[in-house]
């Protein structure tokens, strides 16, 4: 029987968080802080639209598509190691960026820092579960880990601004060097090791996985800008398709898989991944636009707007850690549906505002949004890390990290693809009515369907941008008003999905079916539940 190697702990479990919190917050930062620096790397590189959104891709390509051989490597060959190694990789990758000399030289960069997230990022979680081993202390934990991640989101465009502005882009990357090394100094001294060295690794798994996650991200991603019935977007859909499939037969019948499918027979389990993937579809994709429109509509600058949603944040750092001992004590359905709750009523809400608001009439909704993220992400991670094995933690944790990171991608490119169809067929009508000679017409139009969202805000006279603005908001108001009516259904779904189960243990149901301990008999109960 495979046994997880026991982890060596100090005095507080609580000594190891820092270690964990200031790598994790990198990864989080690297997803909102370069949006600061885009302008500055298109002069500077001479790089065109959609070689710029691919700087953003690349790293969310490679975050995506390894996220769950980083958490099945961490149960395989060590979770402190494994995750040293992603921190390591991730360092690389940031004097990789800042000394990238071209447009698609830093997006092969910006690959390398998602290979290190997608190394680091869930092990974080799954030694977080191997550590504290009372229930009620690894809630506040992941709360507090969840705070640390919703801070390092809001903060990326305040922290980007001063810095693009005095040092150049270039400035980002080299700020993560001696975070990064700060980092790997407090874990190497903080944080136990704990592994289950007799599983097998899955190489065909691995393989297929990552292939499989590839194709369909690489596919959303392209699919938002070349048109959903491109030859290429849909063959890529296809081949990612077919490998899913074949990835699922594989792990169906190997001995140790790489992704153990019977997790998802835990109703509990279940209901957390995909509250997961809605919530990241939904409220994540809306902020990035929410981003825009602070900036592009009302004129905020990047640093403007960062402060702007800050309040939110802030409150998403203190109902973090509420939302992880709501969990322990009454058990994460509530806290879960509440907070899904809280971002569909975010995004009605946002949509009530247009071209010409007010921080003074839409602050109520910058609340909301922390309340939501801060409510919900701790019960998604509490639940399913109690819900497996420990000795496949890193395992499970990769899986709803992977499956978070394809919400917001997918929530990226469809709804982007609403906002942008939206707003041509906005900005045309408007035209037309302010009689605007054909020519310059579909001289607008043209450039809205290339630049999409981002076409709001300038490139014409007034007139024609006051124009382009509304059409942006009336496209902005119907993917809000489709994400929001999906996170409503999905939060009265996983809250009757989830609750019932929401506080048992998979390690303390193990104890009282067997009386023994274990990882294999472990994954026989998780199978049954």
């Amino acid at each position: 029987m495979a046994v997880d190697a026991p982890a060596r702990q100090g005095p507080s479990p609580y000594r190891t968080l820092p270690a964990l919190c200031v790598p994790l917050a990198l990864t989080m930062l690297q997803s909102t802080v370069l949006s600061t620096a885009l302008p500055d790397i298109q002069d500077d590189l001479n790089g065109g639209i959609q070689d710029i959104q691919w700087v953003i891709s690349g790293y969310s390509l490679a975050f995506a598509a390894l996220m769950l051989t980083g958490g099945a490597c961490g149960d395989r060959f060590g979770r402190k190691k494994t995750f040293l190694t992603g921190l390591a990789v991730f360092l690389g990758g940031a004097v990789f960026s800042a000394l990238a000399g071209s447009v698609w030289v830093l997006v092969a960069a910006q690959a390398v820092l998602g290979v290190g997230a997608a190394l680091l990022m869930p092990n974080t979680l799954s030694i977080i579960r191997h550590v504290f081993t009372d229930s009620g202390e690894r809630g506040t934990a992941i709360g507090i880990w969840a705070a640390v991640a919703g801070a390092a989101v809001a903060f990326g465009p305040v922290v980007g601004g001063p810095l693009v502005e005095n040092f150049g882009w270039e400035g980002i990357f080299w700020m993560y060097v001696p975070i990064a090394v700060l980092g790997f100094v407090l874990a190497v001294r903080m944080v136990p090791e704990s592994s289950n060295p007799e599983r097998r690794l899955d190489p065909a798994g691995l393989v297929l996985s990552v292939a499989a996650m590839s194709a369909i991200v690489y596919a959303t991603i392209e699919g938002g800008s070349r048109g959903w019935s491109d030859r290429l977007v849909v063959g890529t859909y296809l081949a990612g398709g077919v490998l899913l499939i074949v990835f699922v037969i594989t792990e169906l019948r190997v001995r140790e898989p790489m992704l153990d499918l019977s997790f998802f027979r835990d109703r509990v389990f279940t209901g957390s991944v995909i509250a997961g993937f809605v919530l990241y579809f939904g409220l994540f994709a809306i902020t990035y636009f929410l981003m825009l429109w602070l900036q592009t509509v009302l004129g905020w600058s990047a640093v403007g707007a960062g402060l702007a949603i800050l309040p939110g944040m802030l409150l998403a750092m203190v109902s973090a850690p509420l939302a992880g001992w709501m969990t322990s004590k009454v058990g994460g359905a509530i806290p879960l549906g509440l907070g899904i709750l809280f971002a569909s009523l975010t995004m009605f809400g946002a949509s009530l505002y247009g071209a010409d608001a007010r921080y003074a009439e839409y602050w109520w909704v910058v609340l909301l949004v922390g309340l939501g993220i801060g409510l919900t992400l701790t019960p998604i991670s509490t639940l399913v890390m109690m819900r497996v094995p420990a000795a496949r933690s890193g395992m499970a944790s990769g899986a709803s990290n992977a499956t978070r990171q394809l919400g917001s991608v997918f929530g990226v490119a469809v709804l982007g693809t609403l906002l942008t169809t939206r707003m041509t067929d906005s900005v045309r009508d408007r035209l037309i009515d302010a009689h605007v000679p054909a020519a310059a017409r579909e001289e607008v139009l043209r450039g809205v369907e290339a630049g999409g969202a981002q076409s709001a805000g300038g490139g014409g006279s007034a007139r024609i941008t006051a124009l382009v603005n509304d059409g942006f908001v009336d496209g902005l108001h119907l993917a809000e008003r489709v994400g929001g009516a999906l996170l409503l259904v999905t939060a009265v779904a996983v809250y009757f999905l989830v609750r019932g189960r929401d506080r048992d243990d998979i390690e303390t149901e193990l104890t009282e079916r067997t009386g023994t301990e274990g990882s294999g008999s472990a994954g026989q109960v998780a199978g049954r539940l």
